[in-house]
């Protein structure tokens, strides 16, 4: 048995910050990349640039999440979600627009930083008298 089965305690590994490059001490189960353990230590990072990257990946990853769900089957429109939502949280561009069919959807942050997608729907009216 090894020391770590005896004492119950889980494998560790070093993870550094990409920002500020403190290192953390990350308990894993089983083995994982030096790459892997260096995001988890940034997920972990209190620095502001951490905090920053943090508060960006949570809003991406909502934001697919709402997109896998709302365009499940169609890949090519979630893809288009998934690239506009890295553009715009990553101040690339701000604002996207997104026509799906009779849908236009538009993607960008608000006054407050958030994440911000805007769908309308284009409803023709069309009245006929003889």
């Amino acid at each position: 048995m090894s020391k770590n089965e005896d004492n119950n305690e889980l494998p560790r590994s070093t993870g550094t910050c990409r920002f500020c490059g403190q290192q953390r001490i990350i308990k894993t189960v089983g083995e994982i990349t030096q790459e892997k353990a260096d995001e988890i230590a940034t997920n972990e990072c209190d620095c502001q640039e951490a905090k920053v990257y943090q508060n960006r990946a949570s809003k991406i990853k909502k934001a697919r999440e709402w997109a896998d769900n709302r365009f499940m089957g169609h890949e090519t429109v979630t893809s288009l979600f998934y690239e506009a939502f890295d553009r715009i949280v990553n101040h690339d561009v701000d604002k996207i627009s997104i026509k799906d069919g009779d849908w236009t959807h538009n993607v960008f942050l608000d006054s407050d930083g958030y994440l911000t997608i805007k769908s309308g729907k284009k409803v023709d009216e069309e009245v006929n008298f003889s």
